[in-house]
């Protein structure tokens, strides 16, 4: 059971009279996530129909059933929004069938190769390859001494001959968990996280143009709500037993 409903949860809300369906919001969240360790993917989606559009995205729900759906923990909600572990995705796609909004995804892409053990340790690879450089070059002095070696008899043969093709060695098991490890996947959840971490808050409000997208924060709800409560008690005057002074309204 979670707590009391976070005052200071926020979200992105389009209002579909005044979008033109231009794009230009999700270019700007492709540019915003466009950074070293991060996925260039807009994390909201425009939705077009014979009557409206519109970009959909997450709506950082307090009780966010995609987070409810993680199994792994990689999905989290606070105070502020629903956020993402990357490092915890293990690619399931119980986020994407929970979310009401159908404003997760998910992305896989190739992970990063994986150094060689000789690379984590330089001086030790430069003492390898000194060693094996001294071991080619003693065994090609003494082939060079003796008559009998093979490369000697070799070098009596027709210069233009072809030499055999020799037969590829079996990749050995450790070969094989290095190819294996060359293959693998790396999945992350795609999702509005608000721009939490840049201070001019998310790309796609500033850059439409039209300003149809809007942050929608707990100030701007009390004021929706209290306009509604003006409104439903004027209605309300209708049913007023008594006549009702309706100019002292004017200007309010």
């Amino acid at each position: 059971m979670r707590g009391a409903y976070p005052t200071s949860r926020k979200l992105v809300i389009a209002d579909p009279g005044t979008c033109i369906g231009c794009k230009t919001c999700m270019a700007a969240c492709l540019m915003r996530h466009d950074a070293p360790g991060d996925v260039p993917v807009p994390r909201l989606t425009l939705v077009t129909t014979r009557t409206i559009s519109a970009p959909v995205g997450c709506h950082h729900c307090a009780e966010a059933p995609c987070a409810d759906a993680c199994p792994t923990g990689c999905l989290y909600t606070d105070d502020e929004h629903v956020g993402v572990h990357p490092e915890k995705c293990i690619g399931c796609r119980n986020c994407v069938l929970a979310c009401p909004y159908g404003a997760v995804d998910i992305v896989t892409r190739p992970a990063p190769p994986e150094p060689e053990a000789d690379e984590c340790h330089p001086e030790r690879a430069r003492r390898v390859e000194g060693s094996r450089a001294a071991t080619a070059g003693s065994a090609t002095a003494d082939a060079a001494r003796d008559p009998s070696t093979p490369a000697l008899r070799a070098s009596a043969q027709d210069d233009n001959r072809q030499p055999a093709t020799a037969k590829a060695p079996k990749p050995s098991a450790r070969d094989r968990a290095k190819a294996k490890k060359r293959r693998r996947k790396l999945s992350t959840v795609i999702k509005c996280d608000l721009c939490v971490d840049h201070a001019d808050g998310p790309a796609c409000v500033a850059a439409c143009p039209t300003k149809a997208l809007r942050l929608i924060d707990p100030q701007m709800l009390e004021r929706g709500k209290q306009a509604k409560r003006k409104a439903a008690a004027r209605a309300a005057a209708a049913y007023s037993t008594i006549e009702l002074n309706a100019d002292l309204d004017e200007g309010e």
